[in-house]
């Protein structure tokens, strides 16, 4: 029995699609709540004096539950969710662990943040449509018949052979005074980042761990949108040097490493970076999607790095200058955007209007970015309710 939409309406089933549409979601919904509520309880808590971060996070959710389902359908009649997910499997793509979780439980968070405010707008046809999207793209970047990394112990290894082929092979040996000479550019570049996104932890990713030959293990670290980029602030940025980078991070073969489904590494010993023992830089600018990764000089990384610190203290000032709520739309507008890459893949990012905030109704506005810590959440409640 077919659960798509009927006339490409994301919100109307055909009549005797609603019953199975139902339990998949359900069963959607079971997979997805164990997983988001040990993220959740195992992410480090930031609090930020300058950026309004859970009051954006609330206004892209309710946004997302809003909007996705119409942009998601839009998305999958330009292209299948396998096909984009197979896309993905490669570097220098956004579409990655992180922003598909991001599809997924945005949508479902902003469900239920609307739930208490008017529980007429949620139906089972729209949750399926956002759903079913993010499970077959799920399936198809993960390559197997998991919709989470912390379903096969927390492994992320969507590149080919190749690829990992590729990437090691450049990867040179590393000693103390290089290894200090990356880590202090790996620290300045993802705190660039972390600010660019305003003050949140998605513009790199990692992928892996990957098994080299003789025993090694290889972490794949994508940079993503590191210059000017369709963020309204990014031309701050504009004299970073390369857009995405990608890192090849050899380790030691006693280092026992796993990847959550946000794409950060865990390590044992917990400072896996004394353990690196080969690195190799790439980008993958200019670089047609299937194509190898352009290898670049530990000059560029270092370039890259002051670039970035340059750029990172002027948005620091202009975010200073910016009122509440400028910044809460800027947060807004990344998470919200997580669904673009998938839209680029597609080819219909211009298609979709990603304005945010935006259909947010004008009297909860001010309700939901109030600066209050969110309430408790019971730990033997699920995170995201089973329709009955």
């Amino acid at each position: 029995m077919s659960c798509d939409p009927v006339g490409g309406d994301p919100g109307v089933l055909s009549g005797g699609a609603d019953e199975t549409a139902r339990e998949q979601v359900n069963s959607w919904l079971a997979a997805i709540n164990p997983v988001t509520s040990h993220l959740v309880a195992e992410r480090t808590s930031y609090s930020s004096q300058l950026i309004p971060v859970t009051p954006y996070v609330t206004v892209s959710c309710i946004e997302a539950f809003l909007r996705y389902p119409e942009a998601v359908a839009r998305i999958a009649a330009a292209m299948s969710p396998e096909e984009i997910g197979a896309a993905a499997r490669r570097p220098g793509c956004q579409a990655d662990s992180v922003f598909l979780w991001g599809i997924a439980n945005f949508f479902l968070i902003g469900r239920n943040v609307m739930a208490m405010v008017d529980p007429t707008l949620d139906s089972v046809q729209r949750t399926h449509t956002v759903l079913d999207f993010w499970a077959r793209a799920s399936h198809a970047y993960r390559g197997g018949p998991h919709l989470h990394a912390a379903e096969v112990g927390n492994r992320i290894e969507v590149l080919s052979p190749d690829m990992v082929t590729h990437l090691a092979a450049g990867a040179r040996a590393v000693d103390d005074e290089r290894r200090d000479r990356i880590r202090r550019a790996n620290a300045t570049i993802i705190n660039h980042l972390f600010l660019l996104y305003f003050d949140t932890r998605v513009g790199h990713a990692d992928t892996g761990p990957y098994r080299l030959e003789d025993g090694r293990t290889m972490i794949v670290r994508d940079f993503y949108r590191l210059g000017e980029s369709d963020f309204s602030w990014s031309g701050v940025a504009a004299g970073v040097p390369f857009r995405n980078l990608t890192a090849a991070l050899v380790l030691d073969p006693e280092v026992e490493v796993s990847i959550t489904d946000y794409g950060t590494t865990i390590s044992s010993p917990e400072d896996y970076l004394e353990h690196l023992s080969g690195f190799g830089l790439y980008t993958t600018d200019g670089v047609a999607p299937g194509g190898l990764p352009v290898p670049l000089s530990d000059q560029d990384l270092e370039a890259t790095a002051a670039a970035a610190k340059v750029a990172q203290r002027q948005h620091y000032r202009d975010i200073v200058a910016m009122d509440r709520d400028e910044r809460i739309a800027c947060g807004a507008y990344v998470y919200f955007t997580f669904l673009r890459p998938f839209a680029e893949i597609a080819g219909v990012a211009d298609e979709i209007d990603w304005t945010c905030p935006r259909d947010t109704p004008a009297d909860l506005y001010p309700l939901v970015t109030t600066d209050m810590e969110p309430p408790e959440r019971d730990p033997d409640v699920d995170v995201y309710p089973a329709y009955a």
